[in-house]
């Protein structure tokens, strides 16, 4: 009995209370769509206002118990003559926010009072892909030929004072351990320009990395010299010099009408002390790779 006189009296005392007025703080959610017509906000935009009220407490309880929190959308796009840094009254839309609330609850202020926008004038440019990876091959087998992108250029839209300063972009890192075959891959851009609010299209490329297994192998050649004067004979010691490279296997059957040359040139003569000039490798196929030669340096004889 005592108890149940005692649960009528609370609830009594709650309703009386509920029926006063009282002043609390509530969260409202803020989106935004659309950007100002030829411009880029730069700066990052309030996600939530937070709303001191004051009604009864009927009100407040059901506003408290709600699960869904009150919110706004900010059409950027209407905003006139936005330029360099402008701001915007938090209360212009405290109205969409009341009628969200009730007729009984009354806004008294709004966290925070005013919404700062930083703009810049929106640019497209057209500017190359660079693509970024970090390669491990497997024994014998390297890099044959460039890194190459799919497209090749990009279309990046963004503030123009950064994108004035962007002549190429680059790609995600790849990274890839123990490659032993030619290997694709789509990618995205590198994770700065989306916080420098750049974008680009298309947002992905193709990323082709020629992989293939390479062999050493040498060969001996006869060493020419230039600009030797009509009236001397330069004769080199040696007068061959042995190539040792490193080539794809897919190219062996090529090597033998590949053409090499190796000079050595008079007018460097007198640039050494060592008496010795040294051997140029001025001819060779591309697809060779690692080149040592051997001597790099060799003694000469001039006979007028």
């Amino acid at each position: 009995m005592f108890l149940f006189c005692l649960f009528l009296a609370t609830f009594f005392w709650l309703l009386n209370s509920l029926g006063n007025n009282y002043s609390s703080e509530i969260i409202c959610n803020v989106n935004y769509k659309n950007q100002p017509k030829g411009k880029i906000v730069l700066n990052e935009l309030p996600q939530q206002f937070k709303i001191k009220i004051k009604g009864l407490g009927f009100d407040l309880l059901g506003l408290k118990m709600s699960i869904t929190h009150p919110k706004v959308l900010i059409d950027l796009s209407k905003l006139e003559d936005v330029k360099g840094t402008q701001t915007i009254s938090s209360l212009k839309y405290s109205t969409a926010i009341a009628n969200q609330l009730g007729d009984h609850i009354e806004i008294k202020s709004i966290t925070p009072e005013y919404i700062k926008l930083v703009v810049d004038d929106k640019l497209e440019k057209t500017v190359k892909v660079i693509p970024q990876t970090k390669l491990n091959f497997e024994q014998q087998y390297q890099l044959f030929g460039k890194i190459l992108a799919k497209p090749v250029i990009t279309k990046i839209v963004g503030p123009k004072s950064i994108v004035d300063t962007i002549t190429q972009v680059y790609t995600d890192v790849i990274i890839q351990n123990k490659l032993s075959a030619t290997y694709t891959q789509t990618v995205g851009f590198a994770k700065q320009y989306k916080e420098l609010k750049v974008s680009c299209n298309p947002s992905k490329v193709l990323v082709h990395i020629p992989v293939e297994k390479f062999t050493e192998t040498s060969k001996t050649i006869s060493i020419s010299a230039i600009n030797v004067p009509d009236s001397v004979t330069l004769k080199t010691i040696p007068n061959e010099v042995t190539i040792k490279f490193q080539l794809p296997l897919s190219k062996m059957a090529s090597l033998a009408s590949a053409k090499f040359k190796a000079e050595v040139d008079y007018k460097t003569m007198n640039e050494s002390f060592s008496h010795k000039l040294k051997v140029a490798l001025v001819t060779y196929p591309d697809y060779i790779q690692n080149i040592t030669l051997t001597p790099s340096k060799v003694e000469y004889i001039i006979k007028k």
